[in-house]
């Protein structure tokens, strides 16, 4: 019987369990998943993956240029009279049964069709950097906001260590009260301490929710999913912490990969090769044509066949409206030096930002260190005032405010290590990386 009773009892504690682990289990994400999942459901992206198919679809109008133009006619008509030309066709019928045929095509325009073509290749590359440009920017997005929730997550880890520690000095300060060796203040000092680190706790409790939340819209996670993410600071830092940079070198990466410096250079290409469009206008087009024709009074049709082919060429006069050209040629070439200003300006943007992420990372190594050597020392006065405080020599005063320093320093020393990391993949974004980080 107690071998059985034990039995149960063993198959209930494990079959319970089981149930709570699988209520508390949750999605858990890595960075680079979250990644996947914001870039292959991004409608932006998408959206320009369908306007580089429109590109390719205007290639093969223009591949149409050369071939030949077809057209046709029939028209059936009825005359109260017939003047004498008619009458010699039709007859004595008072019907008219009219078809034609033309023909009409290209032989030559001086390149214009291939300067066409040239302009919808270029468009198409710029769509290439632009698509780009998207990745680059879900990428620094999603994982800005990775790191958001890390921040506040390491934030509520040191709130709730804090919180174990007070309660901690709470249990002794109470058995010290009850033999008479502290007053009644300190227990109500470290109650109200705890409940400050519980407040605090809660504000970085909400700031993780609205990140997460921030990661589900952007990811386009399910609405009723409930997910974490993989935490790998420490990992990453360590890997990256003893990285050195060079700004040249930075700005080098720039000019040669950067997607909206080189969208630029395409848009310039494109306006140069549309200004050899407009001055190819000019020149003349020449051209082969065909027109046949059936005339009678009756379907089907009788012998009245009659045919006209030949070539020609077609000039349009560079003077008055034909002139126009000219001006746009002078746009253009405004245009391209508008875009050239406004090239160089977003070339300085980006080594401004640069030197600031460069000297930020400067200022979070400092740091890092910094809070290193305040912790060690604060956590070695704590242990100093706890002992004399439990030996009734030291006061509640000097272990809550070492518990606060403690408390404030950890929680800087976890956001430094992660702002290190944000940083870095800032530098990703700016030197237009569309690649994942790390």
């Amino acid at each position: 019987m107690i071998n059985r009773f034990l039995l149960f009892n063993i198959f209930l504690s494990l079959t319970l369990s089981g149930n709570l682990l699988a209520q508390e289990v949750q999605t858990r994400f890595t960075l680079f998943q979250l990644i996947d999942s914001a870039l292959l459901n991004n409608y932006l992206l998408q959206a320009s993956r369908k306007n580089k198919l429109i590109k390719q679809a205007e290639l093969e109008i223009l591949k149409t240029n050369y071939q030949p133009k077809i057209s046709t006619s029939a028209s059936f008509s009825f005359w109260k009279f017939l003047l004498p030309n008619k009458q010699k066709v039709l007859g004595d019928a008072l019907t008219d049964v009219y078809t034609d045929v033309s023909i009409y095509q290209t032989i030559y325009d001086w390149g214009e069709n291939k300067a066409k073509k040239s302009i919808v290749e270029e468009e198409i590359k710029v769509n290439d950097e632009i698509q780009k440009q998207i990745r680059n920017t879900i990428i620094w997005g999603v994982s800005d906001a990775y790191f958001e929730v890390l921040k506040a997550e390491s934030e509520i880890s040191v709130h709730k260590n804090a919180l174990q520690q007070l309660k901690s000095h709470l249990q002794y300060a109470e058995n010290l009260y009850k033999i008479g060796r502290v007053s009644g203040v300190d227990v109500l000092k470290i109650n109200v301490q705890i409940s400050v680190e519980e407040k605090n706790m809660q504000k970085a409790q909400n700031a993780r929710l609205n990140q997460l939340i921030k990661i589900k819209r952007l990811c386009y996670l399910k609405e009723e999913d409930s997910f974490d993410i993989e935490n790998i600071s420490e990992t990453l830092y360590k890997e990256t912490r003893d990285l050195s940079f060079s700004p040249y070198s930075l700005y080098d990466t720039v000019i040669q990969n950067h997607p909206v410096l080189l969208a630029s250079n395409g848009k310039i290409n494109i306006e140069a090769k549309q200004k050899d469009v407009y001055m190819l206008q000019n020149q003349p087009e020449l051209f082969t044509y065909g027109i046949t024709s059936w005339e009678n009074a009756y379907i089907p049709f009788g012998d009245n066949f009659n045919y006209n082919i030949g070539v020609g060429i077609r000039y349009t006069i560079p003077y008055w409206g034909g002139g126009s050209y000219k001006s746009k040629i002078v746009q253009s070439k405004y245009r391209i030096e508008q875009m050239y200003d406004e090239q160089n300006q977003t070339f300085l943007d980006i080594k401004k930002e640069i030197d600031i992420a460069l000297n930020t990372i400067n200022d979070i190594k400092s740091e890092i260190v910094n809070n290193e050597k305040i912790i060690s020392l604060t956590n070695e006065t704590l242990n100093n005032a706890l002992v004399k405080y439990q030996a009734g020599q030291g006061t509640i005063i000097d272990i809550l405010d070492g518990q606060t320093i403690l408390t404030e320093t950890s929680i800087a020393y976890n956001k430094t290590i992660i702002n290190y990391l944000q940083t870095l993949v800032k530098l990703h974004y700016l030197t237009g990386n569309d690649d994942y980080p790390f």
